[in-house]
C-alpha cells in the first residue's frame, strides 16, 4: 500500500556514506571506532585540554540563579556577606578552544546564553563564527591581480586542519556548525547525555575512505569526535561520575533555594556550577601550572606537517595564551598572539 515503502536516502551515489549506513542498526551508526593515536599525540591533546580546563577555572561562575539565596552544592563559593562569588552570570560554564594544524592556539569562546537571552549562544558555535571572522580579516582584494591564485582554499575548507577542544560534548547545533566549517576533529572533556551521540552519528554518516591499501584514511565533512578518555585525560571520567552522582542526589539536596522555592534541576549546566565541578577545573589548572618541559614525556615530538611545533613548543604557546587570556579578563575575547 502507498506509504508502506521504506524511505530511501536522498543521495546521488550508492557509495555515499549515508547510503552504506542506511540499513545499519542505530548502535553502529552512533559508535565511532577507537582513536588510533600515539602516546606522543595523546600528550599533545592533553596539553590543550589542560589549557581549556584552566580557562574554565579562570572564568568560572556558578551563579546560575543569581548571587542570592542558598546553593547547597556551592558552600565553598559562598562569601562572608552571604552572597556567592562570580558576579553576573553571562552563560554556562562551557568553553571551547580552537587550535590550528601547526599547534598554534587560534582563539577560545564560552557559552553566553544568559547575557543574550538565547539558548543558541553555545561555545563551539560562537567560536567557529569567531574563527571564520579572524581568517578573513586580512582582505587583500585591493592589492591582488585577477590572475593571482586564491589566497586560501575557500571558507568551506579553511578549518580542515583545526582541532576544537570543548569542555562538553557538542550538541546538534554546534556539531552542525563545525560540520559546515569542516573542522577536522573535536576533543570533548565531558559527556552530555542530552546530545544523543549526534557528533558520532554525523561523523559516521559523512565519513568515507580516501586512498587505498595500508595508507587508506578516513575523511569526513563532520569533525571526528574524540572523548577525553581516548587521550588518557583522567578528568573526563571524574566529571562524568560527579555529574552522575549529582543527578541522583539533587532531588534530596536541591541545587538552589530562594524565598521558599527549591530548584531541584538535574541539568548538567547546574552541575557545572557546583563545588565538585569547580574542584576538577582547579586541579586541572594546578596540573597545567606545574607542567614543564621536564614533565613532558615527549617534548621533542613534532607532527609530520610543515611548520608544526613540538610538544615542548606547544606547551609554551599554551602558557602564553592562558596568561594573555587572563590579562584581557573577558570571556572569549582574546585572539591569537
Amino acid at each position: 500500500m502507498p506509504g508502506d515503502e521504506v524511505p530511501k536516502p536522498y543521495v546521488l551515489s550508492k557509495n555515499a556514506p549515508i547510503a552504506k549506513k542506511w540499513e545499519s542498526p542505530l548502535r553502529e551508526v552512533a559508535t565511532v571506532p577507537p582513536l588510533e593515536a600515539t602516546a606522543q599525540e595523546k600528550e599533545r591533546h592533553r596539553i590543550y585540554s589542560l589549557l581549556l580546563l584552566s580557562l574554565m577555572r579562570r572564568y568560572f561562575n556558578g551563579n546560575r540563579n543569581g548571587p542570592r539565596g542558598v546553593y547547597p552544592w556551592r558552600t565553598g563559593q559562598r562569601e562572608d556577606d552571604g552572597r556567592y562569588a562570580g558576579g553576573d552570570y553571562l552563560g554556562h560554564n562551557i568553553g571551547a578552544l580552537a587550535v590550528d594544524g601547526s599547534g598554534d592556539v587560534i582563539d577560545f569562546d564560552f557559552n553566553h546564553n544568559q547575557i543574550f537571552n538565547s539558548s543558541a549562544e553555545h561555545a563551539e558555535a560562537r567560536l567557529i563564527r569567531r574563527v571564520f571572522s579572524l581568517t578573513q580579516i586580512y582582505d587583500d582584494w585591493q592589492t591582488r591581480k585577477p590572475t593571482d591564485p586564491p589566497r586560501s582554499k575557500g571558507y568551506s575548507t579553511i578549518l580542515s586542519d583545526v582541532t576544537v577542544y570543548t569542555s562538553l560534548e557538542s550538541c546538534a547545533q554546534c556539531s552542525g556548525v563545525m560540520a559546515l566549517g569542516q573542522v577536522g576533529q573535536v576533543v570533548y572533556l565531558q559527556r552530555d547525555p542530552g546530545t544523543y551521540h549526534i557528533g558520532n552519528i554525523m561523523w559516521n554518516l559523512t565519513a568515507r575512505e580516501a586512498g587505498g591499501g595500508e595508507k587508506a584514511q578516513i575523511k569526513a565533512t563532520a569533525p571526528r569526535p574524540i572523548p577525553g578518555s581516548e587521550i588518557d585525560l583522567p578528568y573526563f571520567d571524574e566529571l562524568n561520575e560527579l555529574y552522575r552522582a549529582y543527578y541522583q542526589a539533587v532531588r534530596t539536596k536541591p541545587f538552589h533555594e530562594w524565598k521558599g522555592k527549591k530548584d531541584k534541576t538535574g541539568a548538567l549546566t547546574a552541575f557545572l556550577c557546583t563545588d565538585d565541578a569547580l574542584g576538577v577545573f582547579e586541579r586541572a589548572r594546578k596540573e597545567f601550572a606545574g607542567l614543564t618541559k621536564a614533565k613532558l614525556t615527549y617534548p621533542k615530538y613534532r607532527p609530520k606537517k610543515p611548520g608544526a611545533k613540538t610538544n615542548q613548543e606547544v606547551l609554551a604557546v599554551a602558557e602564553r595564551f592562558l596568561q594573555y587570556a587572563a590579562e584581557v579578563g573577558r570571556r572569549g575575547t582574546p585572539h591569537n598572539l
